[in-house]
């Protein structure tokens, strides 16, 4: 008989749970703040570009940020008012839109649930459900410690070269609007 296991025993680590809570919420603050800043500088942007708009053309300016985000990159599209302005903003806008806008629905709105694995790094376990086509649709994701801090360093990243690219957009439709 063989006493020694073949697999490692995983010796409890004494967790402080109040520490890895206020962490998990920090970093998921952290989050929240840089998807404001950008929601911010989105909104800004479009009444910037509406008060700066041709006579015969229509800015929207929706309530949900998912529809501003949409009404943005239609005015600096290709066929939009602001395309030749927008054109440095728009790839920024794809990019941050790709990467970001489902992360930021599933953090804002996802049900937490928080683990700790053997080393005592926290995981965290979103749940989200949604409604699409009239019919229920679960979300799960795992978001391990080390991967959330990567998350966030590209969240900032993203974030700043929007809103930095979305201030010069802003400060166009001023000259724009200041030539009319």
């Amino acid at each position: 008989m063989n006493a020694i296991p073949e697999q490692p025993v995983p010796i409890p680590i004494p967790n402080n749970w109040g520490a890895i809570y206020t962490a998990v919420n920090a970093w998921r603050g952290e989050c929240m703040h840089h998807f404001s800043t950008v929601e911010l500088a989105v909104t800004r942007t479009l009444l910037a570009l509406d008060a700066a708009k041709p006579d015969d053309t229509a800015i929207q300016l929706r309530h949900l940020i998912g529809q501003r985000f949409e009404d943005l990159a239609k005015a600096i599209g290709p066929d939009g008012p602001f395309a030749h302005e927008g054109r440095g903003a728009a790839g920024y806008l794809a990019h941050f839109r790709e990467r970001q806008e489902a992360f930021r629905a599933r953090l804002c709105h996802g049900n937490i649930s928080v683990s700790v694995d053997s080393s005592g790094h926290w995981v965290l376990v979103l749940r989200t459900l949604s409604i699409r086509g009239r019919q229920a649709e679960t979300g799960l994701d795992v978001i391990e410690q080390s991967a959330a801090e990567r998350h966030l360093q590209e969240l900032k990243t993203d974030g700043r070269k929007l809103t930095a690219a979305l201030g010069k957009l802003r400060e166009a439709a001023a000259a724009r609007q200041a030539t009319t």
